[in-house]
């Protein structure tokens, strides 16, 4: 039986530290955002771009990143991104305003976008037997969805000691020390004889851009690339991502679960951050240490899924986090306060269970020399999960928000536009009403911003009650026509 590699352990702790700091990045501003609000004074809607750009960034270039690494080598393109990721880190903290934030941000997610394939590629790689990979996979999982929960916990130390700009200057040292470690221990992957094909690298990443930036003939543009990629795929002698993968059992359902749980995760983590702090009156440490929970929730879940998976199988465990995360969103959306607590680590340990088997589903079914695709398939569903649910849930919040805020009579009209934009610009509006304006006003935000939370839950209830529906019912007809004579 293959084993792992002695030295695959200590390798997978050099990929998972870069690893959690792009997921960290992701959602690390969601608790830094109230403070990066009073110092940038950004709009309601670039508020929202603010956060949902880095994941839309990364999104349409996961594919041609993780099959560039494939052919020319996983190392290479991982130190690369590596590189990319610090200098940007950089630019977002000594960003002098919004634009160019957002345009550091957006190169944060292209150096994301190069380190995240060729991570779990690297996977593939150093453990080829199945049993082992399972378990890196957990740990990496693992490392992924908690350090999507745990940026918002770094970003309150941070901001509490230092300000919003201190969240981007951890990860320079960080990477720093990731890069030397990578190029001193990680192998060099032997360049693939086949060619990479640009064209269809170009088709998918146009595709995938015009899809995740929205807007109805972006959409279109998006499926006719989309389109275009799939026919020359099909046509190709050495496609840049073999279609086949998505005929095999479980793998539709996987990307579908990629998305569903990190839309979730990421959206909804930005409207908990808001709500603990804003609604419930805590200070960013104590709303960080709440979260916390969905962290280590998710970390027990990564402990016991390999084992899971192997008594019952990806299908099975897929559906129970399913189900989990669905019952659990239930408190938030009926605004049980005082079962937020149990919801949030329901949370953790439901999507850990879907997260973990998902990937282990793409990874094993494709070979090692193509892992890069099927990982860049897999994180394609991360980032763009991440960013719809941004998007998706920050707008939907947005407009219930506005729907529901009831300001006190005889308001200024300034101050009714600023509070209009959001619970943080409430509170900046506040600040210059006389005691018994303000507080109305504060009341009305934070009446307001819970009605926007138990909307956005409610939707996502809904979503997951649907997919464990759907991928029980899929599974019981697969049974039946095996049963058939």
């Amino acid at each position: 039986m293959t084993r792992a590699p002695a030295r695959a352990w200590p390798l997978l702790a050099v990929l998972g530290a870069g690893l959690f700091l792009v997921a960290v990045d992701a959602t690390v501003l969601h608790v830094a955002l109230p403070d990066l609000v009073r110092h940038l004074r950004p709009s309601a809607s670039e508020q929202v771009w603010i956060v949902a750009i880095y994941p839309l960034t990364a999104a349409p270039l996961l594919l041609p990143f993780g099959t560039l690494g494939d052919r020319y080598g996983r190392r290479r393109v991982l130190v690369a991104g590596y590189a990319v990721f610090g200098i940007a880190s950089l630019g977002c903290a000594f960003a002098p305003g919004v634009p160019a934030l957002l345009a550091a941000r957006a190169v944060l997610g292209c150096g994301g976008a190069m380190i995240m394939p060729a991570t779990m590629s690297l996977l593939r790689e150093l453990f080829p037997e199945q049993r082992r990979r399972r378990t890196a996979i957990a740990v990496c999982s693992g490392i992924a969805g908690t350090g999507s929960v745990f940026g918002p916990a770094l970003g309150a130390v941070l901001v509490e000691t230092w300000g919003w700009r201190a969240t981007f200057l951890v990860n320079p040292p960080v990477i720093l020390a990731a890069i030397v470690l990578a190029l001193r221990w990680l192998p060099r992957t032997p360049p693939a004889r086949r060619r990479w094909d640009g064209v269809s690298a170009l088709f998918a990443a146009g595709g995938v851009f015009g899809i995740a930036f929205g807007g109805v003939l972006p959409a279109l543009a998006g499926c006719v690339l989309i389109g275009l990629f799939v026919r020359r795929q099909r046509r190709s002698d050495a496609p840049l991502l073999d279609l086949a993968l998505f005929r095999r059992p479980g793998v539709p359902a996987a990307v579908g679960g990629v998305l569903l749980v990190m839309s979730t995760l990421v959206g909804l983590g930005l409207l908990f951050a808001q709500y603990l702090q804003l609604v419930l009156g805590l200070s960013p440490t104590a709303a960080a240490a709440r979260l916390l929970l969905v962290l280590g929730a998710s970390a027990a879940g990564s402990v016991v899924t390999p084992a899971l998976l192997e008594r019952f199988g990806n299908a099975r465990v897929r559906t129970a986090g399913f189900a989990v995360t669905a019952v659990s969103l239930l408190a938030p959306a009926l605004e049980a306060v005082g079962l937020l607590g149990f919801a949030l680590a329901g949370l953790g340990f439901g999507m850990a269970l879907a997260l973990t088997s998902s990937t282990d589903t793409l990874l094993s079914a494709t070979p090692a020399a193509s892992a890069g695709g099927a990982a860049a398939v897999e994180k394609t569903g991360y980032e763009l999960g991440a960013g719809f649910g941004t998007t998706l849930f920050g707008s939907l919040s947005a407009a219930v928000y506005a729907a529901h805020l009831s300001v006190p009579s005889g308001l200024p009209p300034a101050a009714h536009r600023l509070a209009a934009a959001g619970p943080a610009q409430a509170e900046v509006a506040a600040a210059g009403l006389p005691a018994p304006m303000a507080a109305d006003l504060l009341t009305a935000a934070r009446t307001a911003c819970a009605a926007g939370l138990q909307v956005s839950a409610g939707v996502a209830c809904g979503a997951f009650a649907l997919a464990t529906l759907a991928t029980a019912f899929r599974r019981n007809r697969r049974r039946e026509a095996g049963a058939r004579p």
